[in-house]
């Protein structure tokens, strides 16, 4: 073809000079584009870039997968990637919506639960009314697992899609301060973890964080797993538009442990003579996201989430395998305490769902139980919502 000439027939012979000049270009290219990529830093803006809420239907809770060739789903941790593929993103708020955010574990994530038997996807289905007549919308902003810190970040993420109230799901073991800072959300957003360590004097060795991305990190191939994790996650979009499935449920999975081995210690800690005090647990972290919340005026209710309480073996020292009684008694007093202290808005429901109803673990509940706890929590939105 003629059209080809100048590729098949040049002027000049190809040499291995001609050879060497466009290697050299090339590298030239390369090195220049990925100095550049490294100094503008645009994954942030790469993160939010998404193919979810056009050509794609936004999902209802965030990414997250241990599995993702059969899940169509994949764990996008910087929270700009998180929040641009859920439907929260896809438009402005409606005049008639009252919206409401889940924070939570993944008992609030839903875990070996299908997306519309969740806490939010239940009270979606009521169809409920605010008193001045908005509807209440709730979105899933629940992520595995426990954590304060995690919880606070995607809560400072939140903000800008204009909530009226958050719900804030609590349990014991979201406090330890030495898990805080060992979640891959904060891990992953590091710079955002420092930010709030330092505005808040929080009580976290932030140099256990990541440090500062230098130039060849913040490169093209410094940043190749992400860049391809986002680029999968968009891949996997179309399959789960086609199956519905945003996480592959197990068919069998291991039941709640009944019969507990002896002793009363947590984690290998033994027992705190007179339980825990306000500085053994990250509740400075918890006061910061109340704080954020506080000055965007945006009202939160604080729950304590439902636990298992078993009748086996060693159950006078024991509620589960996550905790002695000891340990649990003293967090929900001092939980309490708090609570009252700061004038929130506290609920506990820690005995509010029957034991026979938790599935793989002390804090994961069936879809008839999970609903069940749903419309214990309305009556409470209801109230705060009918406040001046």
């Amino acid at each position: 073809m003629a059209g080809w000439d100048w590729l098949t027939k040049p002027q000049t012979p190809y040499n291995r000079r001609f050879v060497r000049n466009v290697v050299i270009k090339g590298v030239l290219l390369f090195i220049a584009l990925n100095l550049c990529y490294a100094v503008t830093n645009p994954l942030p803006f790469l993160s939010r870039a998404t193919l979810y809420n056009s050509v794609l239907p936004g999902r209802d809770r965030l990414p997250y997968s241990e599995n993702p060739a059969s899940d169509y789903n994949i764990s996008v941790q910087r929270l700009e990637g998180m929040f641009a593929s859920i439907k929260l993103s896809q438009a402005n708020k409606a005049d008639d919506e009252y919206r409401v955010f889940f924070l939570g574990d993944s008992s609030v994530w839903g875990w070996l639960l299908e997306e519309d038997e969740t806490l939010s996807a239940c009270i979606n289905r009521g169809n409920y009314r605010m008193p001045d007549g908005r509807r209440l919308v709730v979105y899933n902003l629940g992520y595995p697992v426990t954590n304060v810190l995690k919880d606070t970040m995607i809560l400072d993420e939140a903000l800008q899609y204009q909530p009226d109230l958050v719900v804030w799901f609590l349990t014991l073991a979201g406090f330890y301060i030495e898990d805080q800072l060992k979640h891959q959300v904060v891990q992953n957003n590091a710079d955002r973890a420092r930010e709030l360590i330092e505005k808040y004097h929080l009580g976290l060795d932030e140099s256990r964080l990541p440090d500062d991305p230098n130039l060849w990190e913040r490169s093209i191939i410094g940043q190749r797993r992400e860049l391809a994790d986002l680029l999968r996650h968009q891949v996997y979009g179309v399959a789960w538009l086609a199956t519905g499935y945003d996480h592959r449920n197990p068919k069998f999975h291991e039941q709640r442990v009944e019969n507990l081995l002896p002793g009363d210690d947590l984690l290998g800690m033994p027992r705190i003579e007179g339980g825990w005090t306000e500085d053994l647990l990250s509740f400075d972290v918890m006061l910061a996201g109340m704080d954020i919340a506080q000055n965007h005026d945006l009202p939160v209710l604080v729950i304590n989430e439902p636990i298992f309480r078993t009748s086996g073996f060693n159950n006078e020292n024991r509620y589960n395998d996550y905790y002695p009684k000891w340990a649990y008694d003293s967090y929900r007093e001092l939980l309490a305490n708090i609570a009252q202290r700061e004038s929130w808005h506290f609920t506990d429901l820690w005995d509010a769902a029957p034991n026979d109803q938790f599935t793989n673990t002390g804090l994961h509940l069936t879809p008839a139980a999970t609903c069940e706890v749903a419309n214990k929590v309305v009556p409470h939105i209801m109230a705060m919502a009918a406040q001046p």
